[in-house]
């Protein structure tokens, strides 16, 4: 993909919310292991993912959207916010996924990845906020993309979207299938083609 450029930018601001057209990319709520256990009462971290409908698992076709641990010379960590391509296969984290939940619809030819990538940095990011600010962080990144009109206004809340899928990831995460667990909003399990790395 290109740079990022003010172009790209404006492209996925200035859109209209998608439409369910089969062919579209997914926009997921993902819960992943925690790598580091900030606080003892979340079992899961979550970042924003995007995939194609029917993604390759040997292919960068996918990007992450999070906050993630970063180490500083003052010896402390700290939260920076990263949007990258991740390949969902090999050592990548994917293999740590516990459960998707399915945001919305993205048209790749109206929502491109780094413009995305470009907008939520406009997501307030709390440098101290430990694992609270992780999942923070994501429920105001779902509201900015419907602010933003990324996305189509959601039925209720973030934070009530992230509890549905937090409790289906508790469900779901001693399931051994060979594609992650995806549910909707509503924490109803729905068909995923998303295979998990080996």
């Amino acid at each position: 993909m290109g740079s990022i450029t003010e172009m790209g930018f404006n492209n996925v601001r200035n859109k209209p919310p998608t439409s369910n057209k089969s062919n579209k990319h997914r926009l997921y709520l993902a819960f992943y292991h925690q790598t580091l256990e900030w606080d003892p009462s979340i079992r899961f971290r979550t970042a924003l993912l995007v995939t194609p409908k029917d993604p390759s698992i040997s292919k960068g076709q996918s990007w992450r959207y999070h906050v993630r641990e970063s180490f500083h010379g003052t010896g402390l960590f700290h939260w920076e916010y990263e949007g990258t391509p991740v390949n969902l296969s090999g050592g990548d984290p994917a293999r740590k996924l516990v459960a998707l939940v399915l945001l919305s619809k993205l048209d790749p030819e109206e929502v491109d990845e780094v413009g995305l990538a470009a907008l939520l940095r406009d997501v307030r990011v709390d440098p101290e906020g430990g694992d609270g600010g992780a999942r923070e962080w994501v429920r105001n990144a779902i509201r900015h993309l419907v602010e933003e009109e990324v996305i189509p206004p959601l039925p209720f809340r973030a934070q009530t979207i992230w509890q549905n899928g937090y409790e289906f990831a508790q469900r779901m995460e001693d399931c051994d299938e060979r594609t992650v667990p995806t549910c909707d909003i509503f924490g109803r399990r729905q068909n995923s083609k998303v295979l998990r790395g080996r």
